[in-house]
């Protein structure tokens, strides 16, 4: 297969010119529960005042240079001259690997490594990363300002994401997927938001922003049994 048949054609048809803030997130597949998880890639458009995921990728491949075409080819494709505002990368079991990506793409775009573990500060609050751009996640879908394609595999992968005491849990299912889309467009976002020279990271414990509750599925979490009604909100 081609790596242009790998993306749906026409992709770039769906950015709306003049609105240069486009963020991507990457989490690199990794190996939980002896299950090989999914990589996934997210683009992100702000078009004040929404997100639009314009573009999610899921896949799964033990060549690493397969990741490294695909996120090549969304760089050097988008439209209008764009160029993307940030990479961000989750690269808390990648350390290297990630480390290469930054390296092969910083003539491309700005590139941030992202250790969930490590910390950040939030409204004075010290956090890990993973509670905040859960958080960050949660908070802007909740507001109704994330538009995400509406698609039924999707909907399966972000079921699995539960607030667990004011971070974030997720099973493995069959397939090995581990909420792999939820983390691409929380990076995507974080790629948007954060400050263009944005890094810090330290050793922390966790913090209590959001919800202290074990197992707090999140708001949006849609219920399995109204997957065959109307999705609401802003869809592409």
């Amino acid at each position: 297969m081609k790596l242009q048949d790998a993306i749906p054609r026409g992709w770039v048809g769906v950015f709306v010119p003049d609105q240069p803030k486009i963020g991507l997130g990457l989490d690199i597949a990794t190996t939980e529960k002896q299950k090989s998880n999914p990589s996934a890639l997210a683009v992100t458009q702000y078009v004040a005042p929404l997100y639009f995921v314009r573009l999610l990728l899921s896949w799964k491949t033990a060549d690493p240079n397969v990741t490294r075409a695909l996120v090549r080819y969304v760089l050097e494709g988008l439209p209008f001259e764009y160029k993307a505002r940030k990479l961000c990368i989750d690269a808390t079991s990648e350390r290297f690997f990630a480390a290469e990506l930054k390296r092969e793409f910083y003539s491309l775009v700005s590139v941030d490594l992202v250790v969930a573990s490590e910390a950040t500060e939030y409204m004075g609050e010290r956090m890990t990363f993973k509670q905040y751009l859960g958080n960050l996640a949660v908070n802007t879908m909740e507001d109704g300002q994330v538009a995400l394609p509406n698609e039924r595999w999707l909907q399966k992968d972000f079921r699995l994401v539960v607030r667990d005491r004011g971070t974030f849990d997720c099973d493995v299912d069959e397939d090995g997927r581990h909420g792999d889309t939820f983390d691409a467009v929380k990076l995507s976002l974080h790629a948007i938001t954060s400050k263009a020279d944005e890094a810090y990271a330290a050793a922390v414990q966790v913090g209590s922003y959001g919800s202290t509750e074990k197992h707090d599925p999140f708001s949006l979490r849609p219920d399995p049994n109204a997957d065959d009604r109307p999705a609401s909100g802003p869809m592409l």
